[in-house]
């Protein structure tokens, strides 16, 4: 009877300590795949990120493969338009979105991470275009307010940037990349935009930068690696780690060598 009961506990012992470490494996398991099924979302924007070749490439997108691998973590990176990259990165658990400039329109929309880059925004026109811009960079923003209209894309960055400066006069356009080719023909009067991206698709064009001139100044503005607030805070404090993580490493590679 002794033995009888003396199995019995064991076997009981042996469930318990069965169960706990099948709950101790489903909440390893449940964070871990929160790390490795991260959806997150880009446009193409040169030279941040696009694609060469099927292979997504750029500024940004190198920074986040090397926090995807700081972590461990093995992300579905997906090239689609700006407005549905944004509305999909923030509708959806688990999901993130770059290069996002951050901005006060979409704070409370996402839980940020970053800065991962920096963006110069000014504003252009044609070498076609008479109209002179003078005097300092507030004279020449007030001058591009009183403009027919000013080619921005939609829901980016420079709208929301010059609806808070007071512009009215914005023309909405879906891609940026033929907007740059009809200001060139100077069937935009101005446009805004990144310079690192103008200097890009003008060379991607075989168009010389003369062609077109910055008139005013709007700005450099940090680009940011963005989660939906339903993505889980721990995850989204592991990508900011391993950031901070990649560039004291850089950092402290520079002060090496420049010791």
């Amino acid at each position: 009877m002794l033995a009888k009961n003396y199995e019995d506990c064991e076997l009981v012992v042996s469930m318990k300590l069965c169960g706990y470490g099948v709950v101790v494996f489903l909440l390893l398991s449940m964070f871990s795949g929160a790390v490795h099924s991260q959806n997150i979302y880009t446009e193409n924007f040169p030279p941040y990120n696009y694609q060469v070749d099927g292979k997504l490439v750029g500024l940004s997108s190198k920074i986040i493969q090397k926090m995807a691998d700081e972590i461990g973590a093995e992300p579905s990176i997906s090239l689609l338009p700006w407005s549905r990259a944004y509305k999909f990165a923030k509708e959806r658990k688990n999901s993130g979105i770059f290069s996002i400039v951050r901005v006060p329109p979409r704070e409370a929309d996402f839980q940020w991470v970053g800065p991962i880059e920096t963006v110069n925004m000014g504003i252009y026109t044609s070498e076609l275009n008479a109209i002179e811009y003078s005097g300092g960079n507030e004279t020449r923003l007030e001058q591009a307010r009183q403009a027919a209209s000013i080619g921005v894309q939609r829901g980016g960055a420079a709208e929301k940037i010059l609806m808070s400066m007071g512009f009215k006069n914005l023309y909405h356009s879906a891609t940026t990349r033929k907007a740059i080719l009809r200001l060139i023909d100077h069937r935009y009067e101005l446009l805004a935009l990144d310079e690192n991206y103008v200097e890009y698709i003008l060379k991607a064009e075989n168009i010389p930068l003369s062609r077109i001139r910055r008139v005013a100044d709007i700005g450099e503005f940090n680009l940011y690696l963005a989660f939906s607030n339903s993505t889980p805070i721990d995850v989204v404090e592991k990508w900011q780690q391993a950031l901070d993580t990649i560039k004291s490493r850089s950092q402290l590679e520079n002060d090496e060598l420049t010791n």
